[in-house]
């Protein structure tokens, strides 16, 4: 169907307060407009797909029912209806609703389509972002250079708040050789022998 997060309420029915005729009919009024628990009305917005709602109409008869969807809406005026979304009737020989016909709010195997479209779409653009990550941080730390590293160092914070274990803390460094950054384990500096060093030589 689509990606939208279709509007439904519970027990919505009401009736055709004007005809909905023929395959020209895409406007009509309802004589009560859908509401969430009986007091906020829901309206469509053509630009909005979300805002969308569907109705059926005539439900109890086989033989007219139609699964229509509201487009765009204000209160109890309905002005764009997408006609058949079943496609059950040809385009030429749609239902004609009167006056008085109910019409209800149900779930609808087209909610199930629209909000299974929208996971699949999601999960697309999920896994998207998660491989443009991925790529755009590798190529961000192997276009470090000895330029943009001194960069980095100046920005620093202070960091003599920081209780260095060399099990678990990192350090980036520039590897001149290979023009590439490197993820160092703090464990790899042997910082033992370095300070002994320093001490040694009176530092």
């Amino acid at each position: 169907m689509a990606d939208r997060a279709t509007q439904i309420v519970n027990f919505y029915e009401s009736t055709l307060a004007s005809s909905l005729i023929g395959a020209s009919g895409v406007g009509t009024t309802l004589s009560q407009a859908p509401s969430a628990g009986g007091v906020s009305t829901i309206s469509a917005t053509l630009a909005d797909e979300d805002t969308w709602y569907y109705l059926v109409v005539d439900p109890d008869t086989s033989g007219s029912r139609e699964v229509i969807v509201i487009k765009e809406s204000s209160g109890t005026t309905v002005t764009n209806v997408g006609r058949d979304v079943e496609g059950r009737y040809a385009a030429s020989s749609l239902p004609e609703h009167t006056s008085g016909t109910t019409v209800r709010m149900a779930v609808l195997a087209e909610h199930i389509d629209d909000q299974n479209d929208r996971v699949a779409t999601n999960i697309t653009s999920l896994t998207t972002a998660i491989s443009d990550f991925n790529t755009d941080g590798a190529a961000a730390i192997a276009a470090i250079n000895a330029s943009s590293a001194d960069a980095m160092m100046e920005n620093a914070t202070d960091g003599t708040s920081i209780t260095v274990d060399n099990e678990n803390d990192y350090i980036l460094v520039y590897d001149n050789d290979t023009t590439t950054a490197k993820q160092v384990n703090l464990s790899q500096l042997n910082l033992g022998a370095s300070v002994g060093l320093v001490l040694a030589l009176g530092g």
